[in-house]
């Protein structure tokens, strides 16, 4: 919501370059002018307004290095703003000067309202200096600046008619009548223009009062053949003045698994540390103490037993006695500390959830990039719901949840410090909502669990897209700590910690790219009986069978993301070992990749396959030298091991390549084989930390399987166990290809 803080020399700097949209080169001579109307517009908004909008007075100062000394009447100052207007209109710069042109627009309609329309372009303008500064709203932006412009023309009756009067209300008012007036006309029409038109007002007005969480800002690479980047911007609860904020860079794509698989190897992670107050030390000094915040922040997020910035029983037990004690704590103060605790979120983030009242439950929507598929794909995976419900402790209200003020906020801070100068603790809200996730993890509860309870999403928890489970196993897990909370407060005033019983029937949520044994065992099964009918060896058809057969054991064997090379060279494998070096992606802090130990099954498939490379190597040495070279050079590690032959030609394997062969196959996104194997690991009860390992998912920015890390090969081998009971009981099994 709205942010009163004083801004930063980096905020100023942006606003800085935002102001400079609204002076275009080619107008330097009314720079003046455009400064006057800008400067015109901050001093009309009532105090109510200007509580939403710290930029303001930045915008005004820097609005004042551009005016003239002159002081021009107001009626020359309107008529210069519409001699700009006329000039854009004339030189057909209306769409590129949008923004500038919005500025100078001037209520021409004598029979509207000019204090209204005034105030309006007002508000207006500080919404898309914010937006601005935060990225990635351009689109809002330009439309709302052309509604306020089109109304100035007198284009917009309707639109006037229907906007709520907007002087003695504040900016959370207006809003909610904003937005009862769009919904109103879309109960009517669903394709309504005046809707639509409501809602290029609504839209840029909300987006930048509540500065939505996880704005997106993209910028081009220096490959332009490369995907494009977008940066993902997490607010990191911290304890102390300073803010941190974590920027995560991910790639861009067109397909919904290729952004799946962008957001599981993230390019680059780094924190910004904002500190409150400057250092008289100098830049080394603030530089040392934001590495220490960070060095902090990575070792609570490991949630380690002996950590001493988690709550402990005792603190926690102090905290239920005082919120189920009605005399002490108020219904919405209870509803929020309560929430916090139980469902692992900050107050803020408790306020942004969505919630049934009518059940006292929250309402989780857990949607995926591959959750919408092709229908002749439908019958070969497991559809799943979007939406789940967990029913909330009677203890706690819901329809008090969206609505944190200040007040609140508060009261909860008041209680903290008493309960903290009265029983020696030390409780803080971020040590509350960490709780969830500090004692799940020591009961090593599936990472998809805890970040379902909290609401994170798939970008910031990508373990989230490739896990396919039930509501069940996120209800139960979330009554079990409930169980345990009342098992504390009982201890020390017997108030039990009331809780819902009701628990939902079983559906499935979470990844739907997990298809049916049944499913896999026909697949390898035709593919067996096609490699074995077709008469010529080293056909096309026959080579390209072989190679899909070997690719889809491997790949399940080892979930190996789909990449150009797909699973690298021969020189990767180990066979005596039984291992397969991973090059990661990640930039780590160690380039070391990972390293994974291959089912049997895949290993004897694997060596079946090497026999048909050399074979082969001889065989096409009589028709096609250029076949022949390709399988030596996969035999000695020159060339990746996998590779397609289209019109007797070599195909190398990419992404692209792997589709258009796939499709005829197995038609799925490239990376259901990831999702199919997480779910399994999931399911078979694997440590979460080692399933995470094995996908590439470690986290802290270390590489698994290190001299760092406590796995062992005993633990790769109890995975590699597992996939091969799984693929032999599909019908995957050594054959023959010579």
């Amino acid at each position: 919501m709205s942010n009163k803080s004083e801004l930063s020399k980096f905020e100023i700097e942006t606003l800085k370059n935002v102001l400079n949209n609204a002076f275009p080169q080619e107008l330097i001579d009314k720079h003046g002018s455009i400064a006057d109307e800008i400067i015109s517009l901050t001093q009309l908004l009532s105090y109510q307004y200007q509580l939403d909008f710290p930029e303001l007075e930045t915008i005004k100062s820097l609005a004042q290095l551009k005016i003239s000394n002159t002081q021009i009447p107001v009626d020359e100052h309107k008529k210069s703003l519409t001699l700009i207007y006329q000039a854009l209109v004339k030189n057909k710069q209306i769409e590129k000067y949008y923004f500038t042109a919005f500025i100078v627009s001037v209520m021409r309609s004598p029979s509207h309202d000019n204090q209204q329309f005034e105030h309006y372009k007002a508000i207006t303008l500080l919404v898309c200096a914010k937006l601005y500064a935060m990225g990635d709203h351009e689109s809002a932006i330009k439309s709302v600046c052309n509604e306020i412009r089109q109304w100035s023309l007198g284009k917009r009756n309707d639109l006037a008619n229907n906007l709520p009067d907007v002087i003695d209300i504040d900016m959370g008012k207006l809003l909610d009548e904003l937005d009862s007036k769009r919904k109103e006309k879309f109960e009517i029409n669903k394709s309504s223009r005046l809707g639509n038109q409501l809602s290029n007002i609504y839209v840029p007005y909300n987006d930048s009062y509540y500065l939505n969480d996880g704005i997106l800002r993209k910028k081009a690479l220096r490959d332009p053949g490369a995907p494009p980047t977008s940066l993902i911007i997490n607010p990191v609860e911290f304890e102390g003045q300073d803010t941190v904020t974590e920027l995560i860079e991910i790639q861009m794509h067109q397909e919904a698994w290729a952004s799946e698989e962008a957001a599981s190897e993230r390019k680059k992670k780094s924190f910004l540390v904002s500190m409150k107050q400057p250092s008289g030390n100098g830049y080394a000094i603030q530089k040392l103490q934001a590495q220490a915040i960070i060095n902090q922040i990575q070792k609570n997020n490991m949630r380690l037993a002996c950590a001493i910035n988690q709550a402990t029983k005792f603190e926690i037990r102090v905290l239920i006695s005082y919120c189920l004690d009605s005399s002490k704590v108020s219904e919405k103060t209870r509803s929020f500390l309560l929430a916090s605790l139980t469902l692992g979120s900050s107050l803020e983030r408790i306020n942004q959830l969505n919630y049934n009242s009518a059940n006292n439950s929250l309402v989780i929507e857990h949607t995926l990039p591959t959750q919408k598929q092709r229908k002749p794909i439908i019958k070969l995976i497991t559809p799943t719901k979007t939406t789940f419900f967990i029913e909330l402790p009677y203890d706690i209200t819901a329809n008090l949840l969206n609505d944190l003020d200040d007040s609140t906020s508060e009261k909860i801070s008041k209680l903290l410090s008493f309960i903290n100068k009265t029983h020696g603790t030390s409780l803080t809200t971020t040590k509350i909502s960490s709780y969830l996730r500090f004692l799940l993890k020591q009961e090593s509860v599936d990472p998809t669990i805890m970040a379902l309870i909290e609401g994170q999403t798939a970008q910031i928890a990508p373990e989230l897209s490739y896990t396919h489970l039930s509501n069940l196993d996120v209800q139960q897990t979330y009554y079990r700590f409930l169980t345990y909370l009342e098992n504390l407060s009982s201890k020390s005033n017997n108030i039990q910690f009331k809780r819902q019983n009701n628990i939902q029937e079983e559906s499935p949520i979470g990844s739907p790219l997990v298809m049916s044994d049944g499913v896999l065992f026909c697949f390898f099964k035709t593919l067996d009986k096609n490699i074995k009918e077709l008469s010529g060896y080293y056909s096309q058809s026959q080579h390209n069978l072989v190679t899909y057969y070997v690719l889809f054991t491997l790949a399940l064997s080892s979930g190996y993301r789909p990449v150009t090379g797909w699973l690298g060279k021969i020189s990767d494998y180990n066979l005596h070992s039984s291992t397969l070096w991973i090059s990661d992606k990640e930039i780590l802090q160690s380039e070391t990749g990972r390293l994974i130990t291959l089912p049997q099954i895949a290993l004897r498939i694997l060596k079946r396959y090497l026999q048909y490379l050399k074979a082969g190597a001889v065989d096409a040495s009589k028709l096609n030298l250029e076949i022949s070279a390709r399988y030596q050079q996969a035999i000695t590690g020159e060339q990746h091991l996998f590779f397609f032959i289209t019109n007797n030609s070599i195909e190398e394997v990419t992404p692209t390549s792997m589709t258009a062969h796939f499709d005829s196959v197995f038609p799925l996104p490239l990376n259901w084989h990831r999702h199919y194997i997480r779910s399994l690991l999931c399911k078979e009860k694997i440590h979460p930390e080692l399933i995470a390992a094995w996908m590439g998912h470690a986290q802290l920015n270390e590489p698994a399987f290190t001299r760092f890390s406590s796995y062992s090969i005993s633990d790769l081998k109890i995975i590699s166990d597992l996939i091969s009971q799984k693929l032999t009981s599909v019908n995957c099994k050594e054959i023959s290809f010579v």
